[in-house]
């Protein structure tokens, strides 16, 4: 039996149910996978299949590494409460610094008779009345005849150089004729207002300390003096306030008396050492009255208080 293929269709005749549609030739040219009725360069576009429909209400999700919460979320809502807290704080704070402000302009104008205090509290920072600025000069505030009387000799004078301007005067006297030697001392310092003086810190308080310090020194004298503990004796009619003190001191076979007036008057604070040698190796100076001492370093003071009138 032969084997005849197919049946040819006839013109006209339907075509068969399930046939598929027509089969284009295959080709290696790219351009032969698309139909007739596309044109050059024109290729099918199909869906990714990881590409699905979205829905129209799902929200665009946030770009990676973004630490902002999507519109809506709990951490959003969070965060917003979190910046309403903070201007509202804001807020208040300076509401409340305006109203300091005000208080603080207006408040003392209702007050007129209020004084505001002074940011000293009740400190002197100036001088008062009857405090000095300056100082004379000792060299010529101590009188000719106190020092001819009480230093007798050929005099030797020292000014040393103040480091304290008009405030501060200093002048030396010595008599070295064996068996006589005297030194005389002074020093004239007025004392200015001090936020480190007791009380009010006015510049008589300042003087009030040095002097009070002045007579310590001279009962407890410092172990770097290696001077005795002195005999002290009020002065009254000396100024303000006036003592005097006696030392004997012993140095490399010398012994000499020393004699030390301090006195204050406002401010002001004047010292004045009168001493001589009393005994010395070899016999070469000696014969010291000690009132007579005394008497000098006094009598020179009362001259530098007067000098201050």
């Amino acid at each position: 039996m032969t084997y005849q293929g197919p049946s040819r269709p006839h013109p006209g005749d339907a075509p068969a149910r399930g046939r598929g549609r027509p089969q284009w030739p295959v080709s290696d040219d790219t351009d032969s996978d698309l139909p007739p009725w596309a044109g050059l360069g024109v290729k099918p576009r199909m869906a990714e299949p990881s590409q699905g429909r979205r829905s129209r209400h799902a929200q665009p999700e946030p770009p990676e590494g973004s630490e902002v919460p999507p519109p809506g979320s709990r951490r959003r809502q969070a965060l917003a409460r979190a910046r309403r807290a903070r201007r509202t704080m804001i807020i208040w704070v300076a509401a409340a610094a305006v109203v300091i402000a005000v208080a603080v302009v207006e408040v003392p104008k209702l007050l007129p008779h209020h004084q505001a205090p002074s940011p000293y509290g009740n400190m002197v920072t100036t001088f008062q009345p009857g405090e000095f600025r300056s100082v004379p000069s000792a060299c010529t505030a101590v009188a000719s005849a106190t020092l001819s009387q009480y230093l007798p000799g050929t005099r030797h004078m020292v000014v040393p150089h103040s480091l304290d301007g008009r405030a501060q005067s200093m002048c030396d006297w010595t008599v070295d004729s064996p068996p006589t030697y005297r030194l005389l001392d002074v020093t004239v310092q007025a004392y200015s207002p001090s936020g480190l003086a007791s009380g009010n810190g006015s510049a008589t308080r300042a003087a009030m300390d040095a002097y009070q310090q002045a007579m310590q020194q001279k009962v407890r004298p410092p172990k770097a003096s290696h001077q005795p503990a002195a005999k002290i004796t009020p002065l009254p009619e000396a100024g303000s306030a006036a003592f005097s003190a006696l030392q004997v001191v012993s140095a490399g076979g010398d012994t000499t008396d020393l004699v030390t007036v301090v006195s204050r008057d406002h401010n002001v604070l004047i010292t004045v050492v009168l001493d001589g040698l009393a005994h010395s190796p070899g016999g070469r100076y000696g014969h010291v009255s000690v009132p007579q001492l005394q008497a000098g370093a006094a009598a020179a003071t009362r001259d530098l208080l007067g000098a201050l009138r």
